[in-house]
């Protein structure tokens, strides 16, 4: 019996955990799927393969490569059905309209591209799977959604094996994992609120898989390519108490490597830092978002208050765990003494990793509707450019250039109070400029070393791998 070869493609050298479930999904039903990463050969590799469907996942931002991708196997000569998932085509379906494109999937993958396998492989139409937008000719099809997967255990663990053809990924010793799925809260600047609507109340939104399940696909990674730290990337690492104390004891015993994690301010209390400390968290990211209390629970709706942020970083050093606080910098309306108080807030808690963002506007957000019914979105606007986190041009208001300005010099400032008012003075003096996006970049790249807990072994290691032959 034929069996449909499915190709996956990604533009970022690091485990994209979306596209290997799925491909560990289609590979346990034996559908025969390889993962690339673009680079010069891929298209050459992708001929040979000759997949019947080729999928892509998509965030905000990527979309212009993709289309790129696409016109380069187009001009290789591959016949092939064309497949995007993820966010961006989640929130924003019209990205149907391409004609280049034969189908998106919105929302969860796993079930969804199974069902759309099975049905090529049994010469059956496939225009009624649920979670698929199809275009045909210029006739949109487009079906509901099903519902999500209710336990995360019946899944397969993420299909690394496309790490043994590519050594730069294979000996990274940073590996990423992510043990949940779904978020309860409702910031506007993020989509959770918009999935929660579009499943509605038939699906369980916030699901976890179980601490057996997570320290097995440790140990079976482990083993296989090596783990020196962990990223766990879930939304809320530490929002089950019962949960946390199985995974840490586990961890603490099984793995015993240093990991990150991403929590909330408002849910890590004293008892939930210690066992995080005791398994060996080096570090724990949370949102600030602003300075400013109001801006932060009525127009994100973040519900957090600066005495719990306070606190928390109090824990945090307490038993020695470091922290990166997320910023934004470009809120509706925001002045620039609003912004400086995001700076002043970080400069008082003393984090140790501060890390600013422009605010991006990402349609199918409640503030992307929020700014856009205010006629705060100039006609600069454009989706395709939306999705850096360290630009925002088309805020329409008179300060949004020395919002920029305040960007630049948000990581060093935060870290260094004595700069303040010379750099606040430049801020407000001066058009951005070469300069100033110099000093930021200086202080990402810094910044990002930090975070990564990067030593002068692991920085030659990269540049190894990486610029003398990423693949080899």
């Amino acid at each position: 019996m034929k069996k449909t070869k499915i190709a996956f493609l990604q533009k970022d050298w690091e485990d994209n955990l979306g596209i290997l479930w799925i491909s560990a999904v289609l590979r346990k039903h034996d559908f025969k799927t390889e993962i690339w990463v673009e680079r010069n050969d891929t298209y050459r590799d992708l001929l040979r393969f000759s997949p019947d469907v080729v999928c892509y996942s998509c965030i905000t931002g990527s979309q212009k490569w993709i289309y790129s991708s696409i016109s380069k196997i187009k001009l290789s000569g591959i016949k092939t059905k064309f497949i995007v998932g993820g966010p961006h085509v989640t929130f924003y379906p019209e990205f149907i309209n391409n004609p280049f494109i034969t189908a998106i999937c919105r929302g969860e993958g796993e079930e969804a591209m199974l069902e759309y396998a099975q049905a090529l492989d049994d010469a059956k139409e496939p225009y009624g799977i649920k979670n698929f937008y199809f275009n045909l000719n210029g006739e949109i099809i487009k079906n509901e959604v099903r519902p999500l997967i209710g336990d995360l255990d019946t899944l397969p663990f993420p299909d690394r094996s496309y790490y043994n053809k590519y050594k730069f990924l294979a000996t990274n010793p940073y590996k990423i994992f992510i043990t949940s799925r779904g978020c309860p809260f409702d910031c506007t600047f993020c989509f959770n609120h918009t999935l929660k609507r579009l499943y509605g109340s038939a699906s369980l939104y916030v699901r976890r898989h179980s601490a057996g399940y997570v320290i097995r696909e440790l140990l079976y990674v482990r083993q296989q390519w090596g783990i020196e730290e962990v990223r766990f990337s879930d939304d809320h690492f530490a929002l089950d108490a019962r949960w946390l104390k199985d995974f840490t004891e586990a961890y603490q015993k099984e793995i015993n490597r240093p990991y990150s994690i991403n929590a909330r301010v408002d849910v890590l209390d004293e008892e939930r830092i210690y066992m995080l400390k005791r398994s060996g968290c080096r570090l724990v990211c949370f949102g600030i978002e602003t300075g400013r209390e109001d801006l932060r629970n009525k127009i994100l709706k973040k519900n957090i208050k600066d005495e719990q942020i306070i606190q928390t970083a109090k824990l945090l050093r307490k038993y020695k765990i470091k922290f990166l606080a997320s910023n934004i910098i470009g809120l509706p309306n925001e002045t620039v003494d609003d912004a400086w108080k995001t700076i002043e807030i970080n400069q008082k808690i003393r984090t140790d990793l501060p890390w600013f963002s422009m605010m991006q506007y990402y349609p199918g957000t409640e503030i992307y509707t929020y700014a856009k019914e205010q006629g705060l979105l100039s006609d600069k606007y454009n989706l395709d450019e939306v999705g850096g986190y360290f630009k925002n041009n088309y805020l329409q208001q008179e300060n949004i250039g020395q919002l920029q300005n305040i960007h630049s010099f948000s990581i060093l400032v935060s870290r260094y109070k004595v700069l303040g008012p010379l750099f606040k003075f430049f801020a407000v003096r001066f058009k951005p400029n070469l300069i100033f996006r110099s000093i930021f970049k200086l202080s990402y790249l810094c910044l990002t070393l930090k975070r990564a807990h990067i030593s002068i072994w692991r920085i030659l290691w990269w540049w190894k791998y990486y610029f003398a032959g990423i693949s080899k």
